[in-house]
């Protein structure tokens, strides 16, 4: 239902920032090519959640929207996160990596799920342990945006993920002018909420249930 929707969204010339996830996946294989938009360019907005990336990894879904908007598509190439903050600052340092995330800083719009502790596909593919989670849980997480966990005003939670996370930040997140969650279930209501009152999202599209709720 927001295949259509977010379709007319896109510009020519955008950069389009998109991150990963289920829903991303259904919102981006719904999507029909247009000659609408010209010179558009794609822009992976989080690293790879494991070595194997599936069909719901940014990797994936960015090289599809690319195509579908016979635009350019710029990767991050590097895992979503890393061992420790040492390595994470190392890898961010690279060249390549730091011009891809100059990109993202200056995006014209970003499409971005909206995921909770319970329901996350960093959870359901054990990118981190239950250490990690009860860590993020005493942290006082709600919701989770490109890898991010933020509490119940928006605010990402001060925990030791959070500088291991290869993603575009929640600041520079909060300064690109369009940020689009698409989201569906009543689930996801305070993950949502949170996201609003920090200013995360700039537009909603969700189901009728999830409204509701």
């Amino acid at each position: 239902f927001a295949a259509p929707i977010v379709s007319g969204w896109i510009r020519s010339g955008n950069k389009v920032a998109i991150s990963g996830g289920r829903t991303m996946q259904s919102l981006i294989e719904s999507m029909k090519p247009s000659g609408r938009a010209q010179g558009v360019t794609v822009l992976q907005a989080m690293g790879n959640i494991d070595s194997s990336p599936g069909p719901y990894d940014a990797v994936e879904l960015g090289r599809r929207l690319a195509q579908v908007s016979s635009g350019t598509f710029l990767t991050l190439n590097t895992p979503a996160i890393l061992p420790d903050a040492e390595t994470c600052g190392r890898l961010l340092g690279l060249g390549q990596i730091r011009t891809v995330m100059g990109c993202l800083a200056k995006a014209d719009i970003a499409f971005v799920g909206i995921g909770t502790l319970e329901n996350s596909v960093f959870v359901e593919r054990k990118a981190f342990g239950l250490r990690e989670i009860e860590t993020l849980r005493e942290a006082g997480a709600v919701g989770e945006v490109l890898g991010r966990f933020y509490g119940a005003s928006g605010k990402e939670c001060a925990s030791p993920l959070r500088d291991r996370v290869v993603s575009l930040g929640l600041k520079e997140l909060r300064r690109i002018p369009n940020v689009v969650a698409v989201v569906s279930g009543a689930d996801r209501r305070d993950a949502i909420l949170a996201a609003i009152r920090g200013g995360l999202v700039k537009a909603l599209v969700i189901d009728e249930g999830g409204a509701s709720a």
